[in-house]
């Protein structure tokens, strides 16, 4: 007997045969692939029954007093299954469909001083930094709804408490219901953060620890020596980058470079055994004016010279 998906519905709606019964029950013993397969299709028979009209799923009653018309109601019922079936044919070869869609995946990459604003097909909003990198599938399949980070965005999530939406990054996996926060990934640079404006996050160590950690609004946790940190504040970069404009208070030289090189595509080499320390309480840099702008204002507020190689893809910081 051939174990398919037909046979599968049949089974999940109660109308297999006691042999029939008998042979998906050794076929469920067989391996994990076969139950797998048999998780996977009673999933879509739950997406059937919360999306399919119950008039059609719904077998009728026929009762004592209506015996003399039984001949048409058996026709109607006979209708009815058929119709059931064929809702789920349509349905099962929609959800494979999707499945497959889900399984090509996209990936934006936002070139160096750009900035990108975006829609997914859930009504999620994403916004993403300067040489961010974002991969995601053209339509969500499943349990939960998956992107990945490499690199800053802004993340407004639609409201879906049956489907939770999940960012995965190199250092952690973000999971959401509906809220808006702010994630800060950089892989090559081991940077990690996330901030939350509103709502509710879970933040999971992704080196497999089990550890958890949850936060509430104007929350930060970041990444610092292996260890995850909660700040009760929000990064301030997290505020500044959608309005194209990078900090220059409250954070080190060494970081603004970082950023720096970020929003203009370059490699800035620090050729001097001293930091500058940046004496500022307040200001910022529009990334739109250009990378000498921004070197020239924070030579305002740090002691340092600076020179571009003939390329001007890389800058030297003496």
């Amino acid at each position: 007997m051939i174990i398919d998906d037909t046979l599968l519905m049949k089974y999940m709606r109660g109308l297999c045969t006691d042999k029939e019964i008998d042979e998906i029950s050794r076929w469920l013993e067989e391996s994990d692939e076969n139950r797998k397969a048999f998780r996977d299709a009673h999933f879509i028979f739950e997406s059937i029954l919360m999306t399919a009209d119950p008039k059609i799923l719904a077998s009728p009653v026929i009762r004592k007093d209506r015996m003399r018309t039984g001949r048409v109601w058996k026709y109607t019922a006979a209708v009815m299954a058929a119709a059931a079936v064929l809702a789920i044919t349509v349905f099962i070869t929609g959800h494979y469909s999707f499945k497959a869609m889900s399984e090509e995946m996209l990936v934006v990459e936002v070139p160096a001083g750009k900035m990108m604003t975006f829609t997914l097909g859930d009504g999620t909003e994403i916004s993403l930094n300067s040489g961010s990198r974002l991969v995601y599938p053209p339509v969500f399949y499943g349990r939960t709804r998956h992107v990945e980070i490499d690199g800053e965005a802004r993340f407004n999530v639609a409201h879906n408490q049956e489907h939770p939406f999940v960012v995965n990054t190199f250092a952690a996996d973000i999971t959401v219901l509906g809220t808006e926060f702010n994630v800060h990934a950089d892989r090559e640079g081991n940077i990690f953060s996330t901030s939350l404006l509103e709502g509710k996050v879970q933040v999971s160590d992704a080196s497999g620890s089990g550890k958890d950690y949850i936060l509430t609004p104007d929350q930060t946790i970041i990444l610092k020596e292996g260890d995850f940190i909660i700040e009760n504040r929000l990064d301030s970069q997290a505020l500044y980058w959608p309005e194209g404009l990078i900090n220059i208070a409250d954070t080190d030289f060494l970081s603004l470079m970082s950023r720096l090189e970020t929003a203009f595509g370059v490699e800035i080499v620090v050729e001097r055994s001293d930091i500058p320390e940046i004496d500022c309480t307040s200001g910022e840099i529009r990334v739109s004016e250009g990378l000498d702008n921004a070197l020239r204002v924070l030579q305002h507020v740090a002691e340092f010279e600076y020179v571009k190689s003939p390329s001007a893809k890389k800058v030297y910081i003496r």
